[in-house]
């Protein structure tokens, strides 16, 4: 894997230094429409955010709740000092979900999966707010788990697991749009941590 900046905050924005690190899934880069658009919103609300891209030779060897936990931590590792830290992650990614509870970075799920029994257990017993966005037709989403106590689940009817809508792109793009003002939102009512 290899992590690189995506974006620096710009001079106007406070002293504090926030890190924000975009995790791909496992076919769904860095690069792709969704997390292109939360990379470059978190830059232009002051965050540094930092990404990760795989590499050909990456493979989740040590399983893949390691895998995305140690993809995690080589981005934040590669960024600079945080006051505040945010996880946002795409599908395989979002298997650090664990790794986040226990440094209790908030994270922001998109497509997480919620089918995999240790994140779902981790979201069972946390206290801490998340954001978890899915789509109503991805399998992998498990109805959004509306019954949790902790985080806000927003579910995109007819949205797949690319959160696009099959077959619409102007559906795609709407539904997007309010996923992208969901996000902005939950990044702008994070508490701080100093």
């Amino acid at each position: 894997m290899e992590s690189f900046t995506w974006a620096k905050p710009s001079t106007d924005h406070s002293a504090r230094t926030k890190v924000a690190v975009l995790l791909p899934g496992s076919g769904y880069p860095v690069e792709g429409p969704v997390l292109f658009w939360v990379g470059e919103m978190l830059g232009a609300l002051g965050w540094h955010v930092q990404a990760v891209r795989w590499t050909p030779d990456d493979l989740p060897s040590a399983g893949p709740q390691e895998f995305a936990a140690a993809a995690a931590k080589t981005a934040f590792a590669a960024a600079p000092d945080a006051d505040q830290r945010l996880i946002v992650a795409k599908s395989l990614s979002t298997l650090c979900i664990p790794w986040a509870e226990e440094e209790r970075v908030p994270g922001i799920w998109l497509t997480p999966l919620l089918t995999d029994e240790r994140v779902r257990s981790t979201i069972s017993m946390s206290s801490k707010e998340d954001l978890f966005i899915g789509g109503s037709l991805d399998k992998l989403w498990d109805g959004g788990r509306k019954s949790e106590s902790a985080g806000t689940f927003f579910e995109v009817p007819g949205a797949d697991h690319s959160l696009q809508i099959p077959e619409d792109w102007r559906a795609s793009q709407l539904a997007q749009t309010e996923v992208f003002d969901r996000i902005e939102a939950f990044a702008a009512g994070l508490p701080s941590t100093t």
